[in-house]
């Protein structure tokens, strides 16, 4: 009877929203490279979670073997975590293998207590070029890690992760045959199959905290958000309080915007790109308060389960 009675008020107390989930994205700097994300979740059983995790470049004649000297899981995350009293963190989620979403793993996974690797299990068919065959490969060699340990999940779209009591996470993309690609002559040459094929498999995913919805579906370009999303999941799925700004919110599409109909987008980007990025009128026209770390800085949104609130370290319009 007691123990019936303990799971009772367990479940009444999630369902009512009693602990919180919050969401953080961290604020990259500018290593002149991709442009960065990385996500830290805390759930309401006191979980910690990763989406990407952030820029790392590796370099050898850096004296810290990467570019810039910056590695966002040692100088980021790492600390991040630290002043939160983290000792462990129980899912990383990667969205996809180019090194400013997984960079931070390289460093993470040799000097933190990582418990599972979740990724689309995407691995590029073709040929990369010599700007993209050291992050896949060093990708892969991460990925194979995990799988030896038994420490290792591939998720696709319908899948629901059952990783934290209190939170629906439902995966959006890509399907279990992946997306291919309809639009090849059309790609700028600067936008070789490495990277764009790569971006339209990212691991999208749906994270219900009792009322307040977020989605973040990762790198997908705009040609594919139309030509492969859009067409391969029930919108209704889309609809969210809380985005990720698709491609740092560099890539975005009206037809996206309107089925998300976010309240508040988040775009991690640099603050070079900040102020001409596509998505922000875009998201605006829906209605959309949209945020952008290189104006902003950190983001945080804390949930309830029934409302949210959204912090910055920064006013609109400063850096």
């Amino acid at each position: 009877m007691r123990l019936i009675l303990y799971f009772w008020l367990v479940s009444l107390s999630l369902l009512a929203g009693a602990e919180p989930f919050t969401l953080t994205v961290l604020n990259i700097p500018d290593v002149q490279r991709g442009a960065g994300l990385a996500i830290v979740m805390r759930t309401p059983s006191g979980k910690t979670f990763l989406y990407d995790t952030g820029s790392a470049y590796p370099e050898r004649l850096s004296s810290d073997g990467w570019q810039a000297n910056f590695n966002a899981g040692r100088d980021l995350i790492a600390p991040f975590l630290e002043k939160a009293g983290v000792k462990e963190i129980d899912v990383v989620f990667i969205s996809h293998a180019h090194y400013d979403h997984f960079g931070g793993l390289m460093w993470l996974s040799g000097h933190a207590t990582v418990k599972k690797l979740i990724d689309s299990g995407y691995v590029f068919p073709g040929t990369a070029d010599g700007n993209y065959t050291g992050e896949l490969g060093d990708y892969n060699r991460i990925r194979d890690g995990f799988k030896k340990r038994n420490a290792y999940q591939e998720a696709h779209t319908g899948e629901m992760l059952d990783v934290d009591p209190a939170l629906k996470i439902e995966v959006i993309a890509p399907p279990k045959d992946f997306f291919t690609d309809p639009l090849a002559e059309t790609r700028p040459k600067n936008d070789p199959p490495a990277h764009y094929l790569v971006n339209s498999n990212s691991l999208g995913i749906r994270i219900q905290h009792g009322d307040v919805v977020f989605y973040l579906p990762g790198d997908i370009q705009s040609e594919d958000i139309n030509a492969c999303l859009l067409k391969s999941v029930d919108h209704a799925k889309l609809k969210c309080h809380i985005l990720i700004a698709p491609g740092h919110g560099i890539h975005c599409t009206q037809e996206f915007a309107e089925a998300t109909k976010p309240e508040v987008s988040i775009a991690s980007v640099f603050p070079r790109y900040a102020k001409g990025l596509k998505s922000t009128p875009m998201f605006k026209a829906v209605g959309a308060r949209p945020y952008i770390t290189g104006l902003h800085g950190q983001v945080q949104v804390v949930s309830d389960g029934k409302t949210y609130t959204v912090t910055a370290e920064h006013s609109e319009g400063t850096k």
